[in-house]
């Protein structure tokens, strides 16, 4: 990996660009304060005629959408596409990338952490408070909270090798549209942004356990809300570790090997 400074700049440079655009953060907000209304009335509704409903109570739920609308856009279940390695890949800018003294993948981390780090001060705040003006949910006061930071920074991490991946399919391809595509609508259903994995049948909620996608969401949101708890807890974070290890592995060999048949158009 060699210096982390230069990783460091990309990911201030990745900070100051989203700052620049505050505009589309306050519609980002509203977005996002919208879709946490509706979710939170379906949710009362829903718990009005089945209060209980598996261990979960109607303020447990709204905690728990009110927190997975805060982080969307902290971890990156959505992204700005026209900007990431694939396009740079399409259009033959990823040349210019090649020639500086950088890991591509090292430095596409280092960017999703500097924009997450801007999401976390600009869009989570008023995205959650939200909730805890109009719907009074608030964070239980338990020893495993403390854990919630730690399992954010991991959930960008595995995120940001999932991103690295599906554009990184473009080395071989030269678009990754349709995996950017999938990777967009799996990590919603697998990733609890719909509904929480635990409200899944028996077999569903088995293999969003096995793949990556809860790292990104679930864990951190349900950590927040008091649903991980003992070995429950215990395993959502050693989930987020190993997926972050296997997929930092997976896309350094991916850019091993696409660098070595890297075909540039355009330019």
């Amino acid at each position: 990996m060699g210096s982390v400074r230069p990783y460091l700049q990309f990911a201030r440079l990745a900070f100051q660009r989203r700052a620049a655009y505050r505009l589309a953060n306050w519609t980002g907000v509203a977005v996002n304060v919208f879709f946490l209304l509706v979710h939170a009335q379906v949710l009362l509704a829903f718990f009005r005629a089945r209060p209980g409903a598996l261990g979960w109570s109607p303020r447990e739920a709204v905690l728990y959408f009110t927190a997975s609308e805060a982080l969307l856009m902290v971890v990156g279940i959505f992204t700005d596409v026209r900007y990431n390695l694939a396009e740079r890949i399409r259009t033959g800018e990823v040349v210019t990338d090649l020639a500086r003294p950088v890991t591509l993948y090292y430095r596409d981390v280092a960017e999703r952490y500097g924009t997450a780090l801007y999401y976390l001060i600009a869009r989570f705040p008023p995205v959650y408070l939200t909730g805890v003006v109009l719907f009074g949910v608030v964070p239980p006061l338990r020893l495993e909270t403390l854990l919630f930071p730690l399992s954010v920074v991991l959930a960008v991490g595995v995120s940001a090798g999932l991103w690295y991946v599906a554009c990184a399919s473009a080395y071989f391809r030269n678009t990754a549209s349709g995996e950017l595509s999938a990777l967009v609508f799996v990590n919603t259903v697998l990733g609890g942004m719909v509904v929480p994995l635990d409200f899944y049948p028996d077999w569903l909620r088995a293999i969003a356990d096995a793949l990556p996608f809860r790292a990104t969401l679930y864990t951190p949101v349900a950590l927040l809300s008091g649903k991980l708890s003992g070995h429950a807890l215990v395993f959502g974070l050693a989930h987020q570790l190993v997926w972050l290890g296997a997929l930092s592995a997976l896309s350094l060999a991916i850019e091993s090997r696409g660098l070595r048949r890297l075909a540039t158009q355009g330019g």
